[in-house]
């Protein structure tokens, strides 16, 4: 089996119209994870090689190809799956800033402190290496 190189600017569906191939690279998300801190299970990903609880509330994330940097956009969001809300997910940057290869989010409950909340969910969009 021959593997090739495909060049194109625009990459055109059928009925979905076009799109920039420099959209794709650059606008896509690289990874996406959804968690439960409570059970410490991963529900579902995309380009991530492992999942660690660290410790209460802290998870650990390694990509299955990593980022050109470490400065990627990230999005993330915590609740809990029965309601209840006033939850929240953050990235842990003041102990373990993101890195080409792994990221740590730190999931709170509504009085600020880090606890292992049911619902939690993230994107990162970047660069490829």
């Amino acid at each position: 089996m021959a593997f090739g190189i495909i060049k194109a600017d625009t990459l055109t569906h059928s009925t979905s119209g076009s799109v920039p191939t420099n959209f794709v690279k650059t606008g896509s998300s690289k990874a996406w994870m959804r968690w439960d801190m409570s059970a410490a299970v991963m529900e579902g990903n995309f380009n991530v090689s492992s999942f660690t609880e660290v410790s209460t509330g802290k998870s650990r994330f390694d990509y299955t190809s990593n980022l050109s940097d470490g400065n990627y956009a990230i999005a993330g969001i915590g609740g809990e799956k029965t309601g209840g809300g006033n939850r929240g997910l953050g990235v842990n940057g003041n102990t373990s800033v993101p890195t080409t290869s792994t990221i740590f989010y730190v999931s709170y409950n509504s009085s600020f402190q880090a606890s292992n909340i049911d619902l939690c969910a993230a994107t990162v969009t970047g660069d490829l290496a």
